[in-house]
């Protein structure tokens, strides 16, 4: 047997795992929002630098739950892929062996 074709193989196992891998991250169910209100007697955005400034609270965005919802699912669907993808490499290596 070729030893690019057993190359071939290892790196397609290592993909997939690899791939799994990133699949099965935990995404977080939800992102906290904190509000804070700069102390600047310029009333500046919080795109400066929100240290120092006075918090208000919480806020709930629905775009960060949209967002959850979609990493969420694309991560159960590439961790199905990468199971797919590992086994195709298995059965290629048991195809060689026979």
């Amino acid at each position: 047997m070729n030893w690019l074709t057993w190359g071939s193989i290892l790196f397609a196992m290592a993909a997939a795992m690899l791939w799994w891998l990133s699949a099965i991250v935990k995404t977080p169910k939800s992102f906290a929002v904190h509000v804070v209100r700069p102390n600047d007697p310029m009333g500046l955005p919080l795109g400066g630098n929100p240290l120092g400034g006075t918090y208000v609270g919480n806020a709930y965005s629905k775009d960060f739950a949209v967002l959850t919802d979609a990493l969420r699912r694309q991560s159960k669907l590439s961790a199905l892929a990468a199971i797919c993808a590992g086994v195709s490499a298995a059965l290629q290596a048991v195809a060689l062996l026979s």
